[in-house]
């Protein structure tokens, strides 16, 4: 293989990796960078929207055709799937709208997780609360791991083959770029949800809450909404995460890798600022993917075992951000004001034009 079209297949391998890392990190950001919500239990919502996808498509597909019916989807798992990857090949309209509408309950159900997780979110303290979301966010990898009849129990599912109409050269080109829309099309929203009045409110509640409160803000709807928010997309990224990797296993999905990662990302990136919270996932994904691609070369200089190279640079990273710049790479825009000159011009203006 040359030297391009091994770059070429890292990227095809790292792209889904930053898409579906920005829409995790993205939706806590709006939690914690502009909310001040301490969700240490992200996992939960990311949990839900990849349980769905690796749970409803394939056996809707079982039930609209029929075939498979006499036998327990997932006990027979393996020689059912086939057969339904087989009709999303031969409909590409059925296998996009199926897949489409899989993504929809993804953010439904995580929005779901959000209204669940809201309930103890707004009447307790920070410290209570992140305990409390820690605890909620492992219930549901717990569930998947024991019970069969969600996503297989420990042996997980397969992802029907949304793309399997594509040729298989041009497969992971496609996926590349449909997660990336799906990345782009969530940092726009988050982007112009925070520069609106409710963005705006959001930080007001995270700066005082007690001011906001006095001024007649309903505070309590207001956290329950942007919980609700961020579950949802949340949901999106473990869709995504199902789809990329094209198996659900509850082992896969841990606090780690899908609460405390994202929070690093976007402390270091810079909270409350989407594009440093963007820089933060792609800066440690680039490094995460080049440790895996050289784990062997590096391996030969350290004096530990390579596996603990990445949580090592994770920390370290994290400590000299909070200890020389603990705004992050890219400090929180802030909004500018009018002065009093400019407010007295301003009155001036609109009665001269009345």
């Amino acid at each position: 293989m040359t030297q391009p079209e091994q770059i070429l297949r890292f990227l095809l391998d790292l792209v889904p990796w930053i898409s579906a890392y920005l829409v995790i990190s993205l939706s806590l950001n709006l939690e914690y960078g502009f909310g001040g919500i301490p969700n240490f239990g992200k996992v939960l919502c990311v949990t839900g929207g990849a349980f769905l996808v690796g749970a409803l498509p394939g056996q809707l597909i079982v039930m609209l055709y029929g075939f498979g019916e006499e036998l327990n989807y997932f006990d027979n798992h393996a020689q059912i799937m086939p057969k339904v990857n087989e009709v999303l090949a031969r409909d590409p309209l059925l296998a996009m709208s199926l897949m489409l509408f899989s993504l929809v309950a993804a953010m439904l159900v995580g929005a779901g997780l959000g209204l669940l997780s809201s309930i103890p979110a707004v009447r307790l303290k920070e410290e209570y609360l992140a305990m409390t979301l820690l605890a909620m966010g492992e219930i549901l990898i717990l569930i998947g791991d024991n019970y069969k009849n969600l996503i297989g129990g420990t042996l997980g599912v397969f992802v029907p083959s949304f793309f399997g109409w594509i040729p298989v050269a041009n497969r992971g080109y496609v996926l590349a770029g449909f997660l990336t829309l799906l990345a782009f099309l969530t940092f726009v929203f988050v982007e112009l949800l925070t520069r609106s009045p409710y963005g705006r409110l959001l930080k007001s509640i995270r700066d005082d809450e007690v001011l906001a409160q006095s001024l007649g803000r309903d505070t309590v709807s207001v956290k329950r909404k942007t919980i609700i928010i961020a579950g949802a997309l949340a949901g999106l990224a473990g869709a995504m995460l199902a789809l990329n990797s094209g198996a659900v296993n509850a082992k896969n999905y841990s606090r780690a890798n899908h609460t405390f990662i994202p929070w690093v990302m976007v402390i270091v990136g810079g909270a409350g600022n989407n594009l440093g919270t963007a820089i933060g996932v792609i800066l440690f994904m680039v490094g995460s993917r080049l440790i895996d691609v050289f784990k062997r070369e590096l391996g030969a200089f350290l004096p530990f075992d390579v596996i603990w190279l990445t949580p090592i640079l994770l920390s370290t990273s994290l400590l000299l951000v909070m200890f020389f710049r603990p705004t992050g790479i890219l400090t929180e825009k802030r909004v500018k004001t009018l002065s009093s000159r400019e407010l007295d011009n301003l009155k001036e203006s609109v009665k001269a034009n009345r």
